[in-house]
C-alpha cells in the first residue's frame, strides 16, 4: 500500500511539473540503458505493490516517464534490432544464415552517431546483441558502428556491466554513445549473493523453484516434458525472485546514476532508459517471453532524461520505435520518414517524441492516427493506447482488450466494441501492407523460422 501511494505521489509530482523549460539545450551525449526482460507493471513508478525500483522511481522524478509504451516485440531479436534502428521487426527476418544481428542498409544508431563524431561503446551482457559469435548468436553482428563493444559480462549480473560503465565515464574530446544492456532480472531469477532477498522467503519444495528456472514449466508447456506440477505458491515464488533481481539492477542503477553525476556526464546527456520485452508468469498460459503480445509481454518502462527540461509524466501511446528518432532530434540529426529520401537522413519508422518531453501543444494527444504496433511470431497487435486488437494470423481470429476496464487483458471485448474493433482491423491491415507487404504468410513463417531457431540454440524453450 505505502508503495502504491508513493508511486501515485510520483506522477502527481511529474504530472503538476512545468511543461516546458526555457534552459533546454543540446545535449552532448548519449547515455541509453537497456534493462533486458523488464515489465513496466513490476516497477513502483507504474504503481507497483512492491519497492522494487526507487532509483529508477527517483530518476522517473527527474525525467519524462512514458506510463503508455510498448515495445515492438516480446523477443530480445528482434526487439532490439527494431529499437536501435526504428524499423519493424519485419526488416531483420530472414537474414542470411539466420543472422539475428543488423542487416547492411540497416543504420543503427551507433553507426549513425559515430558517421557524426561520436565515441560509440556498448557493454552488453546479453547473449542475443553481441559483436562476436556465441551460443545463443552464432553469427553476432550488433557491433556496427560501435569503436569498443565489450561482452565480457555475458549472462552476468548487472555490477559487472555497472564496473565497466564507469570506466567509459570521463569527458571526452568527442561526444559518447554509451550503450549499456543489463540482462537483470532475465531468468533465471534471483540477485546474486550476498545481496538478500526480500520477497522470496520460504523453502520450495522444488528444486528449479528454489533457483528461480522457469524451463521446466516452459518444457512442459511447448516440449512436451512431464508436468512439473507447479503451483500458485511457486509461481508467487518465481514472481518475487524476479522483483529481488529488479531490486538488484535498481541499485546498481544508482551507483551508476552517481558516477555520472560525479563525472558531470549526467548534466550533459541524454539519457534513455528503456526494456526490450517484459515476462510472463502464466498469467495467460505462458512463462518467459517470445509467445504473446499481451502487456505482461510488451508493456515495458521508458524514460528520457534531458538536461534543462522539466520533468512529467505522459500517457500518450508511445513506442520504443520511437527512441532514436526522439535522440536523433535532440542531437540535431535530420531523419527521413519511412519513404522520405535518403538525402533527408537516416531513414525511421517511428517518430520523435520531443514534443511530448517538453510539453509541446498537442504533445499528449493521443490521436485515432497515432498507434503502438507489436509482433511476435502469427500475432500481430495494434494498440491505441486504450484498446488493443490482436490478430492471430495462423488462426484468423481476432480478440479485442479494454485496457483501462481490464489491464490484465483476461476478457475478450470485441462484441462490446464492434466501431472500435473495424477502426483497429483497418489500421492493422493497413499497417501490415506497408511494413510485411502482400506475403504476410511468408513474413509470418519467417517469423516462426526464427523462433525455431532460437529455440535449437536453446535460448527460446
Amino acid at each position: 500500500m505505502i508503495a502504491v501511494v508513493a508511486a501515485a505521489a510520483a506522477a502527481a509530482l511529474l504530472a503538476s511539473a512545468c511543461p516546458r523549460s526555457t534552459a533546454a539545450k543540446r545535449p552532448r551525449n548519449v547515455v541509453f540503458i537497456l534493462v533486458d526482460t523488464l515489465r513496466a507493471d513490476h516497477l513502483g513508478v507504474y504503481g507497483y505493490r512492491r519497492a522494487t525500483s526507487p532509483a529508477l522511481d527517483a530518476l522517473a522524478r527527474e525525467s519524462l516517464l512514458f506510463g503508455n509504451a510498448r515495445s515492438q516485440s516480446s523477443c530480445t531479436f528482434p526487439s532490439v534490432n527494431s529499437m536501435l534502428t526504428s524499423r519493424y521487426p519485419s526488416a531483420f527476418l530472414a537474414q542470411p544464415g539466420g543472422a539475428m544481428g543488423l542487416p547492411a542498409g540497416v543504420p543503427g544508431l551507433a553507426e549513425i552517431l559515430r558517421a557524426r563524431g561520436f565515441s560509440t561503446v556498448a557493454i552488453s551482457a546479453s547473449p542475443v546483441v553481441r559483436r562476436s559469435p556465441g551460443r545463443f548468436n552464432p553469427l553476432g553482428g550488433f557491433g556496427r558502428g560501435f569503436d569498443l563493444f565489450r561482452e565480457e559480462c555475458v549472462w552476468r549480473h548487472a555490477d559487472c556491466v555497472t564496473r565497466q560503465a564507469v570506466e567509459q565515464l570521463r569527458p571526452g574530446p568527442r561526444p559518447l554513445l554509451l550503450y549499456l544492456h543489463f540482462m537483470d532480472p532475465h531468468g533465471p531469477y534471483g540477485p546474486p549473493p550476498p545481496y538478500p532477498r526480500r520477497w522470496a522467503v520460504g523453502h520450495p519444495d522444488k528444486e528449479f523453484i528454489r533457483r528461480g528456472d522457469p524451463n521446466p514449466i516452459g518444457d512442459w508447456l511447448y516440449k512436451g516434458a512431464p508436468d512439473p506440477r507447479v503451483t500458485p505458491a511457486d509461481l508467487r515464488y518465481l514472481e518475487a525472485l524476479y522483483d529481488d533481481s529488479i531490486a538488484f539492477f535498481d541499485s546498481q542503477l544508482a551507483l551508476l546514476l552517481a558516477r555520472l553525476r560525479a563525472s558531470g556526464l549526467y548534466d550533459d546527456s541524454i539519457l534513455v532508459l528503456a526494456a526490450d520485452h517484459g515476462e510472463e508468469f502464466m498469467e495467460h498460459g505462458h512463462v518467459k517471453h517470445c509467445r504473446t503480445v499481451f502487456d505482461t509481454s510488451v508493456h515495458t518502462p521508458l524514460l528520457f532524461h534531458v538536461p534543462g527540461v522539466a520533468p512529467r509524466r505522459s500517457e500518450a501511446p508511445v513506442q520504443n520505435l520511437d527512441i532514436v528518432p526522439t535522440l536523433l532530434d535532440y542531437l540535431g540529426i535530420p531523419t527521413a520518414g519511412p519513404a522520405g529520401p535518403a538525402a533527408a537522413g537516416p531513414r525511421v519508422e517511428g517518430r520523435s517524441l520531443r514534443p511530448a518531453i517538453e510539453g509541446g501543444a498537442g504533445a499528449a494527444a493521443a490521436g485515432p492516427e497515432i498507434y503502438q504496433w507489436s509482433a511476435q511470431g502469427a500475432l500481430r497487435g495494434v494498440s491505441d493506447g486504450r484498446l488493443k486488437l490482436v490478430h492471430d494470423l495462423a488462426t484468423h481470429q481476432f480478440s479485442l482488450y479494454d485496457l483501462a476496464r481490464d489491464p490484465g487483458e483476461t476478457h475478450d471485448a470485441l462484441r462490446e466494441h464492434r466501431r472500435d474493433f473495424q477502426r483497429l482491423r483497418q489500421a492493422l491491415a493497413a499497417w501490415l501492407a506497408r511494413t510485411e507487404g502482400p506475403a504476410i504468410g511468408e513474413t509470418m513463417r519467417r517469423s516462426e523460422a526464427a523462433d525455431r531457431r532460437l529455440r535449437s540454440l536453446g535460448y527460446l524453450d
